[in-house]
């Protein structure tokens, strides 16, 4: 449900596995349709059960394309910040900015960490980035993780990173707006 609604009905995602036993990755670029289908998260259940990890591109690419590279990215769908350390620090700076809205999702990636997204209208590349970079440095979270390319985990399956495997969770906020500019 959280790609549902995420997404555009008519948008292609870019969804990438990771294994940091073995180092292998694989990645699929295609119709939200088909991620959502029962087919398509059976495969990723099963390979997240052999501790594969899995994320999604935070924005739409172009379906014709194999990667989630910058220039394959067809419309901005989030502005996107994480914290690898202290989120509920980092959690506590959002909610205190008068000027930023409610996010759209929080997705709990571990312990200590978080991803937060604003689902977003009428941004180009360039302009989510540049947002991105200033709420980054501003709420201390990572300045590296900035890219219009970036991923999230998916909520619902396993972070298989570390030692312990840690639920990937999701508190869902602001849906009925995507935030334009003014």
């Amino acid at each position: 449900s959280f790609l549902q609604t995420a997404f555009e009905p008519d948008d292609a995602v870019a969804v990438f596995l990771k294994s940091y036993a073995t180092g292998a990755t694989a990645q699929r670029v295609i119709a939200l349709r088909q991620a959502t289908s029962e087919r398509f998260l059976a495969w990723l259940r099963a390979r997240n059960a052999e501790r594969w990890n899995i994320y999604v591109g935070i924005n739409a690419v172009d379906g014709r394309r194999r990667s989630r590279s910058r220039d394959a990215i067809v419309g901005v769908r989030h502005v996107f910040v994480e914290t690898d350390c202290d989120a509920d620090r980092f959690l506590a700076a959002i909610a205190g900015r008068r000027d930023l809205p409610q996010p759209s999702f929080l997705i709990r990636t571990s312990v200590g960490r978080a991803h937060v997204l604003w689902r977003v209208r009428g941004f180009s590349a360039d302009r989510a980035e540049v947002l991105q970079k200033v709420l980054a440095r501003e709420l201390g979270g990572d300045t590296a993780a900035t890219s219009c390319a970036q991923t999230t985990r998916i909520p619902g399956f396993f972070n298989h990173k570390r030692s312990e495997p840690y639920p990937v969770t999701l508190l869902v906020g602001g849906l009925g707006a995507a935030y334009g500019l003014s």
